[in-house]
């Protein structure tokens, strides 16, 4: 019984943070934005794929579980964090992107084709994550 509603409390606080928290889509219209914001901002291109990123993103969350979805949280705020050591530098900005849509591509692969999801998952973080700190 116990077991029963912190799994329903679980999920619906999983449920309430999809709602209250989205995914860090850029907002262009705020006054002060970091070097590196502002170049995406201003390049079409990059603007598009990070609306992209941020459905995916969205999408990939409805499907997790609770943990999962935190995981997947915390690597997209270590990944904002490097995203803006490139600055200006749109080369730099444009191979991040890449790099998080492959991660994003395997993480999907983990969801759809994986017997052991689960492991799959947590390596997938795994693995990138240790990429990141590169």
């Amino acid at each position: 019984m116990r077991k029963a509603a912190l799994a329903r409390l679980a999920a619906g606080l999983a449920a309430a943070l999809m709602w209250i928290a989205p995914a860090a889509a850029l907002d262009c219209n705020v006054r002060r934005l970091r070097p590196t914001d502002a170049a995406i901002c201003q390049d079409a291109q990059l603007a598009r794929a990070e609306d992209r990123i941020d459905r995916r993103i969205r999408g990939l969350g409805r499907r997790l579980s609770f943990g999962q979805y935190l995981g997947i949280r915390h690597w997209q705020a270590d990944w904002s964090e490097q995203r803006g050591h490139c600055g200006h530098d749109r080369t730099c900005l444009a191979g991040t992107y890449r790099a998080q849509l492959r991660f994003l591509d395997r993480l999907q692969q983990c969801l759809d084709t994986s017997s052991m999801r689960r492991t799959c998952l947590r390596n997938t973080l795994n693995v990138e994550r240790e990429a990141l700190r590169r």
